[in-house]
């Protein structure tokens, strides 16, 4: 009979809780996970690793996940309840419990996470686990690693010497009576659980075992929840006889039965979709594009389990909906239909959160929790939970703890588990990609290939997936190398891939597939074909087999399309013939005469903002000093504001809530004319909107012309999917076709970017894009026909230049940089799934949030605030929001509300030389920095006077935001 004085969870509670009754809770909480969330061909792999069936596997993992507190039993950890309970602990002066703590560490306090990694081999051999061979390939040594990281980090593995004393050489775990309690509380959890089968083999692959860690630490966090301890706690003590074994069977058959519910309040389960007949499941696309039509045939029957599919074809030919369809298709080949799509940007992520949302409504047997996971997925307004759920609640109350006494931890309670709304427990960090269906920025898969904490949960989330990587063109050397390695775990880990593309060479097309198919285990000894374009290829990971279009993919967008190169001088005076502005008001005059819609996409946010106030000044002198088209506030004629042509400027630097309001207007006036909310400006009003590189993903625009700064040519091509979009659209007559306008350098071979632009793109790529469009003397391109030979020959390593020994020095310093970005992801990631251990997959102590941020851009949140002479700040140029020095909450705290709406607020800007000259004014008050997501927000002051607000400077740098500019910065 086991000692339940021997607590587990103490602190907070009106008596501590018995660790046999957490221990308990948490085996048949995994047993609940296995059963409802796993996905079934995760269970298989596991299973066949084991060598068992899948029900024995099921009560061999429950066990694990049971014995991961096993290291509580121990002196050290039972004293830390002394002061909180000195009552309680007396029985610890008992002299069965006599323990000689001057041979204890002296440097610091042992963690029970590592005395149950060094406890656990020896208990299971004790169980008769296999004891034969060195101990890295012991299972009993593996599961003893697996269970000391359920705090978020794989210890270092036992050593042989360790094996060969009592509890693995730890003298702080205590032998006597306390040796002999870990024995009697794993015979009665062996017992409780009908003595699961002993697994003889040796330890299990890594990608096996990192799906079983992410199993318990959740299991775990769900059994640690306040509300569920103190409930079991009351129901412990209500026994009449506490601590006896009927006692703690009744207790495990109680929970046994409030498993299953513990794990869908948190919103874990599987997805089901109705259908995997595209017709079905899109029954708005009444005739669907060539693409989408191949690629439903072309799958159908020859998918038999996991592989990875890799479409390209240009914007517009559906590609989204051939992931959906597809996703379900190859989940459902691995005995899973949980879909994680991932994107480069949060706005592209925020975008795609819709599309799927409404996807999964159609499609959907049940409900199925989705959840929008990037660094500001909680303060996105569409993502919060609907009026019938608990959000009020969430945002002013306290959360449910998850009680701990050794790391901090993070929160979680009851979700609403409704349609397809996140609960609260998945909305809290690390826990976005354990629901069935996620939406959200690459970098959250990508974190999966970083030794940072709780890798196993990241491991967990993608198990149970198809991984859908949206603009795989998209990335920079760095991440596309980690890239490359995660496909390679997910290739290891038998989980589906697609792979989406606009613009990808051959040879990249083929070295991603070449990367999944290695971690699944293949040589590749074939030659692997390209896909055509459009196109698409499936690579089968069990036969390494290829499956291509029997016939090539036609396509219902097939246009040609004009790129005028124009040679620009790099000013914004008027007066220079062919300077830059002087051609983009020409480009323009049409638009502004005689209407139509034209975007024009700049470099920087700086040149975006000199060019938007150049066509400002430039609209006023003609349609007069009334002008008030580029003024959203104005009142105006129809259903936009203002009079005149219509003005606008979107790039990254506005406060976040300005970047969603103009995005959602972009899309009204410039969006498919049969979309909900669409208002494209009638005839003859023009409207034009100047932007950045925001507008080339993911945002259904289209315009009647582009006009674009000099980019490498897959960036122009993603452009011109903004030109002539939909068939549908009405154009002004002066448009006869689709035209992209490309601002080049003032003279044929004189290719080089502005300072202004800094290193944004490499000056190789610019003069080999440069030269190739120069080459094709004014021929229009052929959409699709032309696309991948133009952005293969940007790459060609026989490329004919008319500059060969410029070029040469330029691709040395593309390539080295290219070097470099891959040799520090190669130090940074971790190794492949075939040679990694599980102490290395958790060994960085970099903080994640700081990762995710670098993976896009190291940036700074700065917040606006405005000062009167009286000395008060406010949140608004009006002075109307005070700004508040602390929080609604308990103690001063912000609620979840309120760190919404100051978020809402920031702006994000380059780190840079200039962080450095921060003073006190620029610090937030102490109360902020109590909460994690505003700690690290630096203030903006401005200072109102009569003419306006007036910025900060940074040392040499001056700061100022503008309601139609968005952040300006100048040098002092």
């Amino acid at each position: 009979m086991v000692d339940d004085r021997l607590w587990g969870k103490a602190k907070g509670l009106e008596r501590p809780y018995p660790l046999v009754g957490h221990l308990v809770d948490t085996a048949l909480v995994a047993g609940a996970l296995w059963d409802e969330a796993l996905e079934a061909g995760q269970r298989e792999r596991i299973s066949a690793a084991l060598g068992l069936d899948v029900r024995d596997t099921r009560s061999v993992v429950m066990l694990w996940a049971g014995l991961h507190d096993i290291g509580k039993i121990m002196p050290v950890f039972q004293d830390a309840a002394r002061d909180e309970h000195p009552g309680h602990c007396g029985f610890l002066d008992e002299p069965r419990y006599t323990h000689d703590r001057s041979r204890d560490s002296q440097v610091g306090r042992v963690g029970h996470e590592h005395a149950t990694a060094k406890a656990v081999p020896g208990l299971l051999g004790g169980l008769g686990y296999p004891e034969d061979g060195m101990a890295e390939y012991q299972l009993r040594c593996q599961v003893g690693q697996i269970l000391g990281g359920h705090h978020g980090r794989y210890p270092l593995g036992i050593e042989e010497d360790e094996l060969e004393v009592t509890d693995g050489g730890m003298v702080e775990l205590g032998g006597g009576a306390w040796a002999q309690e870990r024995r009697e509380h794993v015979a009665l959890l062996r017992d409780l659980l009908g003595e699961p089968a002993v697994p003889q083999v040796e330890a299990v692959p890594v990608a096996c075992a990192v799906v079983i860690a992410g199993l318990v630490i959740v299991s775990d966090w769900l059994a640690s929840q306040e509300y569920v301890v103190e409930g079991q706690l009351t129901a412990w003590f209500s026994c009449p006889e506490p601590g006896t074994p009927r006692a703690v069977r009744a207790h495990a058959a109680q929970m046994s039965a409030h498993a299953p519910g513990i794990v869908a309040d948190a919103g874990l389960s599987r997805s089901a979709f109705r259908t995997q007949e595209f017709a079905d499941q899109f029954p708005e696309i009444t005739d669907p594009h060539p693409l989408q039509r191949s690629v439903e045939q072309g799958l159908r029957g020859r998918v038999s389990g996991p592989g990875i599919l890799l479409v390209t074809a240009p914007t517009g030919e559906g590609k989204t909906e051939v992931a959906l369809h597809a996703a379900t298709v190859l989940g459902d080949a691995v005995g899973g239909s949980g879909v994680l799509f991932a994107l480069p940007t949060q706005a592209t992520a925020n975008q795609m959160y819709e599309r799927v949302r409404g996807f999964a409504l159609r499609n959907l047997t049940d409900s199925a929790q989705i959840t929008l996971t990037h660094r500001d997925a909680d303060f996105n307004e569409r993502y919060q939970p609907g009026d019938e759920s608990s959000g009020a609640e969430e945002a002013d109350n306290p959360e449910s703890r998850v009680l701990s006494h050794d790391a901090d931890r993070e929160t979680g309670s009851r979700g609403d588990g409704v349609s397809v709304e996140a609960s609260h427990w998945l909305r809290q960090r690390w826990r976005g990609l354990l629901a069935p269906i996620s939406v959200g920025t690459i970098d959250q898969a990508l974190m999966g290939v970083l030794p940072l904490r709780y890798n196993a949960l990241r491991h967990l989330g993608l198990a149970g997936k198809t991984v859908v990587v949206d603009e795989a063109h998209s990335y920079d050397a760095f991440t596309h190398a980690l890239l490359l390695r995660l496909l390679n775990w997910l290739g290891g880990m038998g989980v589906p891939v697609i792979l989406l593309s606009a613009t990808l060479t051959g040879e990249t097309a083929r070295g991603l597939v070449r990367a999944y198919l290695t971690g699944a285990g293949h040589s590749l000894s074939v030659e692997m074909p390209t896909p055509g374009y459009p196109g698409w290829l499936y690579a089968d990971g069990r036969t390494g087999a290829f499956v291509s279009p029997s016939a090539p993919v036609g396509t219902v967008r097939s246009r040609d399309l004009d790129i005028t190169v124009r040679r620009v001088t790099h000013t914004y005076e008027t007066a220079v013939p062919n300077g830059r502005l002087d051609i983009v008001l020409r480009e323009l005059d049409q638009v502004v005469r005689t209407g139509g819609c034209a975007a024009v996409i700049c470099t920087t946010v700086g040149e975006a903002q000199d060019t938007y106030a150049a066509l400002r000044e430039h609209l006023a002198g003609i349609h007069g000093p009334g002008y008030t088209g580029w003024d959203d506030r104005a009142s105006g004629t129809g259903e936009v504001p203002g009079d005149g042509t219509l003005l606008r400027l979107l790039h990254s630097r506005f406060p976040t809530y300005r970047r969603a309001e103009l995005t959602a207007e972009a899309e009204a006036w410039f969006g498919r004319g049969d979309k909900k909310g669409a208002r494209r400006p009638p005839l003859p009003r023009g409207a034009i909107l100047v932007a950045t590189q925001v507008i080339e993903q993911s945002l259904d625009l289209d315009f009647d012309l582009v006009l674009s700064d000099l980019a490498p040519m897959a960036q122009l091509l993603q452009r011109a999917g903004r030109v002539w979009r939909h068939a549908a659209t009405p154009r002004p007559a002066w448009a006869a076709g689709p035209r992209l306008v490309v601002l080049a350098s003032p003279a044929d071979g004189t290719t080089r970017a502005p300072r202004s632009w800094g290193d944004v793109y490499s000056d190789s790529l610019l003069q080999r894009t440069e030269e190739l469009l120069t080459a094709r003397r004014g021929a229009t391109v052929a959409i699709p026909g032309d696309v991948q030979a133009l952005v293969d020959g940007v790459y060609d390593e026989e490329f004919r230049s008319r500059s060969p020994e410029e070029l040469l020095k330029r691709d040395i310093d593309r390539l080295g940089d290219d070097l470099a970005r891959q040799g520090l992801a190669s130090l940074v990631m971790i190794a492949p799934p075939s040679l990694a251990d599980l102490h290395g997959l958790t060994a960085s102590e970099a903080d994640a949030d700081l990762i995710a941020t670098r993976l896009g851009a190291e940036t700074v949140q700065l917040l606006p605030i405005y000062e009167k002479q009286d000395g008060h700040r406010w949140l608004d140029e009006a002075c109307t929001i005070p700004l508040p020095p602390s929080g609604r909450g308990r103690n001063g705290r912000f609620t979840r509300a309120e760190v919404r709406a100051l978020l809402n607020l920031v702006v994000p800007y380059r780190h840079g030389a200039w962080h450095a000259a921060r003073t006190a004014e620029h610090h937030p008050p102490t109360a902020w920095r109590k909460e994690p997501r505003l700690a690290r927000i630096v203030f903006l002051p401005h200072r109102v006077t009569g003419q306006g607000a007036l910025g900060s400077s940074f040392g040499d740098l001056s700061l100022r935001v503008d309601h139609a500019l968005g952040l300006r910065a100048s040098s002092v």
